[in-house]
């Protein structure tokens, strides 16, 4: 029916790791043997699909070891159990208080929580993505009815206190869409992500 919201994926390193950017973190991965650990919240997540497509673009080898959700894999990231992985809000808090450090973000604009911090295209072109929330209707629900819900989500989203409010949880950003600009990013992101489950054989648990 709608995008509601969109968010930013960070690339988190646990502060032991002796690199401060992406470069540095691409280099090390590859020297690295055994090769280094990544957390992502569970197989066939887009934490686990965009560091495969980091994986492929950097010619770098690194193990995934899935999670059941970003509380545990953050966790883990923050002990040391695992040197990398890519999180959005589980990670934002941490980013800010030293407990991790931020190499690079995936979306296609750096965040206005991490200015400063990169865009993974700015090193490996057509590389992004954009974790989004979205509403969905039931099929079969009369059209005046979403209308009328799409009227109402669109007025909260352009409400500045509004808006604020949702960027302050930590890197989400509101988007307003039309109905056939949302459809079109269902179908591009179906197939961005159906390439790269084929690829290296994801399933979900």
């Amino acid at each position: 029916m709608a995008s509601v919201v969109n968010t930013q994926m960070v690339l988190a390193v646990n502060p032991s790791l002796p690199v401060h950017t992406l470069p540095e973190f691409i280099q090390y991965a590859r020297r690295a043997n055994p090769p280094l650990a990544y957390a992502s919240i569970g197989n066939g997540s887009q934490h686990h699909l965009v560091m495969e497509m980091l994986k492929q673009r950097a010619g770098i080898d690194l193990l995934h070891v899935p999670f059941k959700g970003g509380g545990p894999a953050t966790t883990a990231l923050i002990a040391g159990e695992v040197a990398a992985a890519f999180g959005g809000n589980s990670v934002t808090g941490h980013v800010r208080a030293g407990r991790l450090r931020a190499l690079a973000v995936a979306g296609k604009q750096r965040s206005p929580v991490f200015p400063d911090i990169p865009r993974l295209a700015e090193f490996y072109p057509g590389l992004e993505v954009t974790p989004w929330l979205g509403i969905f209707a039931p099929a079969g629900l009369p059209g005046a009815v979403i209308t009328k819900l799409r009227e109402a989500t669109n007025a909260l989203l352009a409400d500045p206190a509004i808006a604020e409010k949702i960027r302050r949880v930590g890197g989400l950003e509101p988007y307003i869409s039309t109905p056939d600009e949302f459809a079109a990013l269902l179908r591009a992101e179906y197939a961005k992500y159906g390439e790269i489950v084929k690829t290296v054989g994801a399933k979900v648990d």
